[in-house]
């Protein structure tokens, strides 16, 4: 049995047709191996919930906690930034959770994200350290993001969604010039958290089984069978970045993944935003073969044999390899920004 087996029947438990009985004679079946499996691609405390089965409780419990912590934690930032009048929005998971899953503390969340303008950066670092929040700058990432962290909860505050380059332009000043209010806090407008699942695991997580997990798989699924959202303009975010390819790459990793119970409208989104056909062969035989996961110890393999025909055109991946340069010599500049935050 091929990994992408073992992916697509830990997807099971998402599946509301798969019964209890059912999901627990897959446990039997796959033997010791598969509960840790499950658990270590973020999906322990879904089949805790499905099966209650005992090898599962304690990534449920701990997953219950620490969405009790990032909750607290993030309606109290929520009125600091208020209060200063700092633009901001939770992204990716913790966003993400509260809006797909009935129970949202099922949804395994290592840490928050939130997204502010570059030029409010600093100030929202400075923010977070009077919260009590310590920072723990990492140079490669510096130029887009910065790390900060108290006794129960880890922020990463971004002021870019991808790293230099990967976009034509930088969009953040209209995601938050269209953010909303959901739940009491500020998250982007459908379309542009669509646009976000779609391009950011696809370079961030280089859609490699475990380092994406099969959590943020199952938020695409969730995302387009429950969300209400205008796929054209989604498209048109897509093309106005040139991240068309990215976007059918993550898709297409889903529709493998979920091949049991794809979402509705899938397979016609797919074709409308497929590359040509030689580089549609070369990323599915990649992906089928889960090369991303394979090639996990070699980055700069996986930059130069996947990343680089993910852009739409030659331009774009020859502006991607530029940004990563500037970023990389600007290390120190940007870091120093932080100075009085990390002292």
């Amino acid at each position: 049995m091929s990994r992408l087996d073992d992916y697509r029947t830990a997807l099971l438990a998402a599946d509301p047709h798969q019964s209890a009985e059912g999901l627990v004679a897959v446990l039997e079946e796959r033997g010791s191996r598969f509960a840790p499996f499950v658990i270590d691609h973020g999906l322990g405390p879904l089949w805790h919930l499905r099966t209650d089965r005992p090898e599962f409780r304690d990534s449920r419990l701990a997953a219950e906690a620490k969405f009790l912590a990032q909750e607290n934690a993030l309606r109290h930032l929520d009125e600091r930034f208020d209060d200063v009048g700092l633009e901001y929005v939770v992204v990716k998971g913790a966003a993400n959770r509260l809006l797909l899953y009935d129970n949202p503390a099922l949804r395994v969340c290592h840490d928050i994200d939130l997204l502010v303008n570059p030029e409010d950066r600093v100030s929202a670092a400075r923010l977070l350290a009077a919260a009590g929040y310590v920072a723990h700058p990492d140079v490669e990432n510096i130029s887009r993001a910065l790390v900060l962290t108290s006794r129960d909860v880890d922020i990463d505050l971004h002021w870019g969604l991808l790293r230099e380059g990967r976009m034509r332009t930088d969009p953040t000043a209209s995601m938050l010039d269209r953010r909303r209010r959901v739940d009491d806090l500020w998250m982007l407008s459908a379309e542009d958290a669509l646009f976000a699942l779609l391009v950011h695991p696809v370079f961030a997580k280089h859609l490699a089984g475990y380092g994406m997990g099969l959590h943020r798989v199952l938020d695409v699924i969730r995302w387009m069978e429950t969300q209400s959202f205008d796929w054209q303009i989604v498209v048109e975010l897509l093309e106005q970045q040139g991240l068309c390819v990215a976007a059918w790459a993550t898709l297409r990793w889903v529709e493998m993944l979920a091949d049991r119970n794809p979402p509705d409208r899938l397979a016609e989104i797919i074709e409308g935003l497929a590359p040509g056909r030689l580089r549609a062969a070369w990323l599915n035989r990649w992906l089928e073969r889960n090369l991303s996961q394979r090639t996990a110890g070699t980055h700069w393999l996986r930059l130069l044999a996947f990343s680089v025909f993910l852009h739409d055109t030659p331009a774009d991946s020859l502006r991607a390899l530029a940004g990563r340069c500037r970023a990389h010599r600007r290390q120190e500049e940007d870091q120093a920004d932080f100075g009085e935050v990390v002292g």
